[in-house]
């Protein structure tokens, strides 16, 4: 196909997988970029070593087009207090399952900014993509990757999100619709939430904002794709539509309830990482609603 998203990255189709920290892996980045697809992977998890040894293993399978994600959230404000407390909270659950509880609670989302070990691993990967959930990093960084050759993108859950994203000189904007998996790309969770849908956050920043615009949330199959390029948009991304494939990360268990009558409930959460996401219903669900 001949649009914004094709051309920029030399794709012969506009759409993403999406990167999915935890279970996107270069397996499945390569088959997807090796079909004429954007294949992604997430460092949003991952220290130094393992980002390098990801890199380095996504350039044994592909020499097509890929992109990385990286997470620019604020870095959390730790309290020792609050984090014993939540291990208490939790010491009955983590029994419950015959599961010993960690000794300690840590951070393993990395911020991504100028001082971030990552910087000079993706400089030498030089992937033809990269893009920014929770936020953007500093305009050096952005420039720097720019410089490289490498396209930008931003996940947007509003318009001011998308504004900021044009400012600071990114290519494409990902518009994450209430309905999409994971995390919310929200840059500052302490303000509220539009909660806006896909179709409705795409035609909003279409209208307000220059950028080419990329759909993300709830997109599943051909029909959907259809709808969301029929609104204008650049390109689709879809993440819940592959962790089934053979190459996801996604354990046993995971696939089953992706199967079975679970998936058609789903909440969003914080209690997972500080950050609302969108998990299906289960028991960590339930024991976390009054915290």
């Amino acid at each position: 196909m001949d649009n914004p998203l094709c051309r920029a990255l030399q794709i012969a189709f506009p759409l993403i997988q999406a990167p999915m920290a935890g279970v996107s892996t270069p397996e499945l980045a390569a088959a997807v970029s090796n079909a004429g697809a954007l294949g992604s992977i997430s460092l949003g998890a991952s220290n130094q070593e393992q980002a390098s040894a990801m890199l380095s293993r996504l350039r044994q399978l592909t020499a097509a087009p890929v992109n990385v994600n990286l997470f620019c959230h604020a870095p959390p404000q730790r309290n020792a207090e609050r984090e014993r407390a939540w291990l208490e909270r939790f010491a009955p659950l983590f029994a419950q399952y015959g599961a010993p509880p960690p000794p300690a609670l840590t951070e393993i989302y990395p911020t991504f900014d100028a001082a971030s070990p990552l910087l000079e691993p993706l400089l030498e990967a030089a992937p033809a993509a990269v893009s920014f959930h929770f936020g953007l990093p500093e305009q050096s960084v952005i420039e720097r990757l720019k410089k490289q050759g490498m396209v930008t993108l931003a996940s947007a859950t509003s318009v001011e999100e998308a504004r900021l994203a044009a400012a600071a000189g990114i290519d494409f904007v990902v518009a994450q619709g209430f309905e999409a998996g994971g995390h919310r790309g929200i840059f500052d969770p302490e303000q509220a939430d539009a909660q806006m849908n896909t179709r409705t956050l795409v035609q909003t920043i279409r209208n307000a904002c220059d950028l080419p615009v990329i759909a993300a949330g709830g997109i599943m199959d051909g029909s959907d794709i259809a709808a969301m390029m029929k609104l204008g948009a650049a390109g689709v991304q879809l993440g819940t539509a592959f962790l089934l494939c053979p190459e996801s990360a996604a354990n046993a268990a995971w696939r089953a309830a992706l199967k079975s009558d679970a998936a058609r409930e789903t909440e969003m959460t914080a209690a997972i990482s500080g950050r609302p996401a969108r998990c299906l219903s289960n028991a960590f669900c339930q024991a976390t609603r009054d915290v």
